[in-house]
C-alpha cells in the first residue's frame, strides 16, 4: 500500500558481499525514510556502505552482493521483489543516480549529444523521434544552466570542464522526470566554487520539480546546506538520524559528536586529532554496537548487545546504550 508521506522506505535492510575470505556483512538492519519532495543526507566515513545502499536501490550491485534481509519500498512496492520489466520501468521513471566522478560516468569517445539522446530514448521507451529527442536533450542542458546546448551536444566529454560534465550527468539522470535522485558525492571531484554551484543546482531542481533526493557526502557542511534530514552512518548502521538542525545542534551519539569535533574552526584554533581507530572488519563485526571498538564511552553491554533506538527529541533518533539509561 502506497504511503502518502514517504516515497521511499528502507526497512531492516541487510546486505553482504561474498568474497574469498568469507561473507562481508556490510549493511546491518538499516532503516531510512525518504519523504516526498524532500532531500535527506547520508553521512559517514569511506567504506561504511553508503554507495552499496544506493546501488542496491537501482539493482546494480555486483554479483558478489546479496540482499540478506529487509526491503526497500518505492511507492509501496518492494524494489528487490520487482520483475526485470518492473525494475527497468523504475530506472526509467522512478530513480536515477549521479556518481561522484563525471569523467567515469561519461563515455570519452562518444559525443555528449549521442549519450544524452540515448539516455532519453531509454527513459521514454522510444516515444519520440530523433528531432524531438535532440530538442529535449537541449532543453535538459538548459535546465541545468548550460548555455549554448547546440555546441555542447557536439562536444566530447574531454572538451568540457569537470563542472560542465557533472551538469551533463545531472541532465541525463533527470531525463523523463524522475522522482528520486540518488546523489553519490556529486561535488567531490570538483573544486570548491564549482561544487557549490552543483549543490545549488541540485537544491533548485528539488524545489522546482518536487524531486526527492538521497544525498551522500563525507562533508557535514555540505549536508547541512542541502538536506533537511540527516542520517549518520557508521560501518553499515544508522547510529543517529533526525532533522539536520536538531542533529547538528544537539548530537547524541558518540560517533556524531566525534565527527563534529573533527570539523575545522573558522578561528583556526587547533587541529582536530580525528577519530582514533578504524572501522570494524566486516568479516567479523562486533555482535553489539559496531562503534564499540572506538567509542570512549564503551561498556560491556555495548560489545555484546545491539543498542536500542530511542527518540532523544521530536523526530531525532539515536542508537546508543548510554542514551537509553541502561
Amino acid at each position: 500500500m502506497e504511503d502518502s508521506k514517504n516515497i521511499l522506505e528502507i526497512r531492516d535492510l541487510c546486505i553482504s558481499y561474498i568474497v574469498y575470505a568469507g561473507k562481508l556483512q556490510v549493511l546491518d538492519h538499516l532503516n531510512i525514510d525518504l519523504p516526498r519532495g524532500q532531500s535527506i543526507g547520508l553521512v559517514g566515513e569511506s567504506g561504511c556502505g553508503k554507495t552499496t545502499l544506493l546501488k542496491s536501490l537501482l539493482g546494480i550491485l555486483p554479483p558478489s552482493g546479496h540482499i540478506d534481509h529487509g526491503y526497500s519500498n518505492y511507492n509501496g512496492n518492494n524494489i528487490y521483489a520487482m520483475t526485470e520489466e518492473e525494475l527497468q520501468r523504475f530506472r526509467r521513471t522512478g530513480a536515477a543516480m549521479i556518481f561522484q566522478d563525471p569523467s567515469a560516468a561519461l563515455n570519452p569517445v562518444i559525443t555528449i549529444g549521442h549519450q544524452l539522446e540515448t539516455a532519453l530514448r531509454y527513459a521514454y521507451s522510444g516515444k519520440y523521434n530523433k528531432k524531438e529527442l535532440y530538442d529535449k536533450a537541449c532543453e535538459g542542458l538548459l535546465a541545468v544552466s548550460l548555455a549554448d546546448p547546440q555546441r555542447i551536444m557536439k562536444s566530447y566529454p574531454f572538451q568540457l570542464s569537470g563542472g560542465m560534465r557533472q551538469r551533463v550527468c545531472i541532465a541525463m539522470a533527470l531525463a523523463a522526470g524522475k522522482n528520486i535522485l540518488l546523489a553519490d558525492e556529486p561535488g567531490t571531484s570538483l573544486d570548491v566554487t564549482i561544487q557549490d554551484q552543483i549543490l545549488r543546482l541540485v537544491s533548485r531542481l528539488v524545489a522546482e520539480n518536487g524531486l526527492s533526493v538521497v544525498f551522500v557526502s563525507h562533508s557535514l557542511g555540505v549536508i547541512r546546506e542541502v538536506a533537511s534530514y540527516v542520517n549518520i552512518m557508521y560501518a553499515g548502521t544508522i547510529v543517529e538520524s533526525g532533522p539536520t538542525r536538531s542533529v547538528f545542534n544537539n548530537p547524541c551519539h558518540p560517533y556524531t559528536i566525534a565527527l563534529l569535533a573533527c570539523l575545522p574552526k573558522l578561528t583556526g584554533d587547533g587541529i582536530a586529532d580525528g577519530i582514533p581507530g578504524r572501522i570494524p572488519d566486516y568479516l567479523h563485526p562486533p555482535e553489539g554496537c559496531r562503534y564499540c571498538t572506538r567509542c570512549p564511552l564503551v561498556q560491556d553491554i555495548c560489545c555484546h548487545t545491539a543498542p536500542p533506538t530511542i527518540e532523544a527529541e521530536s523526530g531525532h533518533f539515536v542508537g546508543c546504550h548510554m542514551r537509553s539509561g541502561r
